[in-house]
């Protein structure tokens, strides 16, 4: 009994001297960024230079050869910690590579992603999942590089501001109000810079969109792969946001020319070309057809040039009319959700952990 009660005891000391690095838990919620298309664009790592070192010569120098491989050694690992420590970008405008530091790139992402005026804990978790999202990406594009990014760790054209604003864009976007923005990025990335998600010890894909349907989707139903932090949750503030509604009309010459290179043979009236509309348990369509020809519901998104998939199209007045709600994929972390939260007193821990399920929040190592 003493020797079980010692032991107790030590456990309990160690424990208690442990750094807690993590939001923990199961959590109620859960690239793909908008840009990405089908929208994980999954990079990878290249390995770190390795650096060399001179054999000994002779037992006489080998004190001092010793001294040289370790300073050696120590300007490899500066090295290898600045290579992890800043983003490369293939610019396409410029088909130059840009080097970028994490938090100067967290800035100008946010700054994509986010207008200043959100709150500051929406701002936060838009800066956790970017970070996180972008990582993924770096990492994994590092380990086997794709021959076109010419060692970059993704492309992006930064004169028409794509992914990450530069000051000079942003300077030019924000105005007069450049200072007091900029100030406000900068300190909500400062209160969480470093900071990612992780899953299995793994960066998780951080996905995230600008406006869900009112209730996010499941990975497995938008991108045909099941994933447990990826899950379908309530986020009523989307129907709050700014055109979370739209509607887009097309003549029945423009619904066919659009349609053209699907191959469909249309015959029979208009208003019986659509049918077996199959969507997902939040609204996003899956999958119709089109006079016999099935198309996804991304298909006819893309085709159309409509915000989201979740939407639904009727034909009237010789037209066809698309009513779509939300705006993006509708996978993870909602923007205007994240937006929703904060106003109603939400810190970005619990914005995270409503949106991706059972995740850890912790340092980047």
């Amino acid at each position: 009994m003493k020797k079980r009660l010692l032991i107790s005891i030590l456990c309990f000391l160690l424990m208690a001297g442990l750094p807690l690095l993590s939001a923990g838990g199961h959590m109620d919620g859960e690239a793909f960024t908008e840009m990405f298309g089908a929208e994980e664009t999954e990079s990878a790592e290249t390995s770190v230079q390795s650096q060399t070192t001179k054999k000994e010569e002779s037992k006489e120098n080998s004190k001092s050869e010793s001294k040289t491989e370790k300073s050696q050694n120590s300007e490899n690992d500066t090295k290898q910690k600045s290579a992890t420590d800043t983003f490369i970008i293939l610019d396409t405008a410029s088909g130059k590579t840009v080097e970028v530091g994490d938090r100067d790139f967290c800035m100008g992402a946010l700054a994509y992603e986010m207008p200043p005026s959100f709150e500051k804990e929406a701002l936060k978790a838009q800066t956790v999942a970017l970070y996180t999202h972008f990582c993924r990406i770096r990492e994994k594009q590092r380990k086997e590089p794709e021959k076109d990014l010419k060692g970059a760790d993704f492309s992006a054209d930064l004169k028409k501001g794509e992914i990450y604003l530069t000051d000079e864009v942003l300077k030019e976007k924000w105005g007069s109000l450049y200072d007091e923005s900029i100030k406000k990025v900068q300190t909500a990335v400062d209160e969480v810079f470093g900071e990612v998600l992780t899953s299995g010890g793994e960066l998780i894909d951080a996905c995230y969109h600008a406006i869900s349907s009112g209730t996010t989707e499941n990975a497995e139903d938008i991108f045909g792969f099941k994933c447990d932090y990826l899950k379908a949750v309530a986020s009523p503030w989307d129907t709050a946001a700014p055109d979370y509604m739209t509607s887009a009309d097309f003549t029945t010459a423009e619904f066919k020319e659009k349609l053209s290179s699907f191959g469909i043979s249309f015959s029979g009236k208009a208003e019986d070309y659509i049918k077996n509309i199959s969507a997902t348990p939040s609204g996003s369509v899956k999958t119709l057809k089109i006079c016999g020809k099935e198309l996804t519901g991304s298909q006819v998104r893309q085709t159309f040039g409509l915000r989201s998939a979740a939407f639904t199209v009727k034909y009237a007045g010789g037209k066809f009319t698309f009513t779509v709600k939300g705006y993006g994929h509708g996978v993870g972390l909602s923007q205007y959700g994240a937006q929703g939260m904060a106003q109603q007193g939400s810190d970005y821990k619990e914005i995270l952990q409503h949106y991706y399920r059972g995740v850890q929040l912790g340092i980047r190592s």
